[in-house]
């Protein structure tokens, strides 16, 4: 046990710094990237001040776990910051620095005292008693409230963002949402340990959390390696949505939108041909503002088209012809000797994991398992 717990602790330790490495690289290009590695910096403070319990590093208890404590009223205002930054590509510094007033008066009530007084803290008068215990605990649900507003955020953000693109498999965050709904499970699993070992004094309680910790790194080192538009690129992969995010018009519903007038039939009418004639959705980058020009009409015009008169987005818009193709080609059998993923990528997807995914949430079942079908109807009727 005491060796793959160690195993598990070096492996977190040396993950984490392997991606503010690679943040390292892009960080003078793209602000967001000295958030994220903050956040990761702030992640490891956290995962050490766990590890401390076990770990025979004399530095730990002294050095690094009284920082580590209050590491919670850092990391959710630098989530929701890079949230905000990814998309908006702006920082408000009075607010950013006021969301951080939390983390400030814990380090002078909490961490300079301990780094003065050392391991008899603890054991020092009532009231430094009723801090050792509170500051842990307001700093779980400081990092509850921010979590709980960045994934609101991300959510909002990735909305706009389907509302924008045909492809978001290189856009939406979707990792970061996973890490941050991983992060409140962590909090409620803490809280619940917390509590179990003030009634049951097990030391083994400590190893979940740690074992838990572990696999949130793992998680966004997985994607550390293969969110490759993140952790390496150069260039802002979401510019032409930041001028629309940071008015937030785009999301806004215009007064009044006759959906029967003739304008709306005729602009109906012209998307259904380019689509349907122009094959337009065979593009895989294709973009609302794209589509837009060729109408020559507004992409907030479009929006709205999409969004109220036709209750959907530019993103499932053109996946649903793109899934119809991809059927007719099937049904047709003009695609037989082609893999599934080359039809699916002529028909305009570009990622295996989204081609899957959205044509099973539209046709309800898999493509293989509809190659089949379409394979055994054919032949019954030879």
């Amino acid at each position: 046990m005491k060796d793959l717990t160690t195993f598990l602790t070096y492996s977190g330790i040396s993950t984490i710094l392997f991606l503010i490495l690679l943040l390292s690289k892009t960080w003078k290009k793209r602000k967001a990237n000295k958030i994220l590695a903050g956040i990761l910096l702030g992640y490891l403070l956290l995962f050490l001040t766990y590890a401390s319990s076990y770990l025979n590093w004399d530095f730990l208890p002294t050095i690094v776990s009284p920082l580590g404590i209050i590491t919670s009223f850092v990391l959710g205002p630098f989530i929701f910051q890079y949230i905000k930054i990814i998309y908006t590509s702006k920082i408000h510094f009075k607010i950013f620095i006021r969301s951080l007033l939390p983390f400030g008066i814990a380090f002078v009530i909490y961490s300079i005292p301990q780094y003065i007084l050392g391991p008899t803290f603890d054991n020092k008068t009532t009231i430094f008693q009723i801090v050792s215990l509170l500051i842990p605990f307001l700093g779980i649900l400081h990092l509850a409230y921010y979590l709980f507003l960045s994934y609101k955020l991300l959510k909002r953000f990735r909305k706009l963002v389907k509302n924008n693109y045909s492809n978001i498999n290189t856009l939406d965050l979707k990792w970061l949402s996973i890490w941050i709904r991983g992060l409140i499970l962590f909090l409620i699993i803490d809280m619940t340990s917390g509590l179990l070992l003030l009634a049951y004094p097990i030391s083994g309680l400590v190893y979940i959390n740690l074992f838990y910790l572990v696999l949130l790194i793992w998680y966004i080192g997985y994607y550390g390696v293969n969110q490759v538009q993140v952790f390496l690129i150069q260039e802002d992969p979401i510019a032409s949505v930041k001028k629309e995010t940071s008015q937030e018009k785009i999301i806004k519903p215009i007064p009044f939108f006759n959906c029967e007038s003739a304008e709306f039939i005729a602009l109906k009418t012209q998307l259904e041909i380019i689509f349907i004639e122009q094959e337009l959705f065979k593009k895989q980058d294709l973009s609302l503002r794209e589509t837009a020009a060729i109408l020559d009409i507004s992409d907030k015009k479009l929006s709205h088209l999409l969004n109220i008169c036709l209750a959907s987005n530019f993103y499932e818009y053109v996946n649903t012809y793109r899934v119809n193709y991809f059927r007719k080609k099937i049904e047709e059998g003009t695609a037989d000797k082609l893999t599934l993923l080359a039809v699916a990528f002529d028909s305009g997807f570009n990622s295996k994991a989204t081609f899957n995914r959205v044509f099973k949430q539209q046709v309800g079942i898999t493509p293989i398992k509809f190659k089949k079908q379409s394979d055994k109807e054919s032949q019954s009727f030879q």
